[in-house]
């Protein structure tokens, strides 16, 4: 068997993390040697407080609800249900970890540069990787954004697309360049919408196949593959307005359920990722 793949993950942490670093630390062709979590909540100078005040005067009080789900509450629910937040499984599992609002300062990059990558990871991260860090690694950068790329970039792909009716969600594997999700792409997988299921429910799905699909696609990362060009089409959704979120719930769509914090993939859906070993 080749050797395993030196990764350092960047992410958020929350229901959507957790599920990516399930799935990578479940690949042998994988070895998590290191992890950034972002500590942002808005930009890299916005402390809790400013960044909370920030979305809900854009977003409304629902959707940092909806956001605080993601996150913290879930959080909170995976030290209840059992499996610990990523923070602490990357510390149990003996993974170095960096905390940073700013992933591309001085500090930040020597850090990643400590750690030897082959591959560096974004999955449901909230910070721009620049050039520097993303050429660090031998293999260079990756990112899981949960849509069908090109269709649906932005910061939230899924609460848009259930915005415009679409009933066929997607995941996306694709290398970072500077401009946002518009790397050339590695690989995709069409998923879709289930009845009555919430944004962030359909949004840690397709997170969790997008932790497959890299373990998948482990063996062409390594050999080199430069993946394909996106198109031109598509559009780029920033944070939603108020406006959008209140036609979202006019629509009988749900942001989350309290429920959602306890989902996980069921454990078939685990055995996809056998023909890797």
């Amino acid at each position: 068997m080749a050797r395993a793949l030196r990764i350092v993950l960047c992410t958020r942490g929350g229901l959507q993390g957790a599920l990516v670093l399930d799935r990578l630390m479940a690949i042998p062709r994988a070895q998590v040697c290191g992890m950034v979590l972002s500590t942002r909540t808005d930009g890299p100078k916005s402390g809790f407080v400013e960044g909370a005040i920030s979305r809900i005067r854009r977003s409304g009080f629902a959707y940092a609800a909806y956001l605080w789900l993601s996150t913290g509450g879930a959080e909170l629910a995976l030290r209840i249900s059992g499996p610990a937040p990523v923070a602490l499984r990357a510390r149990r599992a003996g993974i170095v970890l960096r905390a940073t609002r700013c992933v591309n300062d001085a500090d930040s990059l020597a850090f990643v540069r400590s750690c030897a990558p082959d591959l560096l990871v974004s999955a449901f991260f909230d910070q721009h990787i620049g050039d520097e860090l993303s050429g660090t690694p031998a293999l260079g950068a990756v990112n899981i954004h949960p849509s069908p790329l090109p269709r649906d970039r932005g910061v939230d792909p899924v609460f848009f697309a259930m915005l415009r009716g679409e009933r066929n969600l997607g995941v996306t594997l694709h290398r970072i360049v500077p401009a946002w999700d518009a790397g050339p792409i590695l690989a995709t997988e069409s998923v879709h919408r289930e009845a009555d299921e919430s944004v962030l429910r359909a949004t840690a799905r397709l997170y969790d196949r997008g932790g497959v699909l890299l373990g998948r696609h482990l063996d062409a990362l390594a050999a080199g593959d430069p993946g394909a060009a996106q198109g031109d089409e598509g559009c780029y959704d920033s944070w939603p307005t108020r406006e959008q979120v209140a036609a979202l719930r006019g629509k009988g769509l749900s942001l989350a359920h309290a429920s959602d914090l306890w989902w996980r993939p069921i454990p078939d859906d685990k055995m996809e990722l056998e023909p890797n070993r």
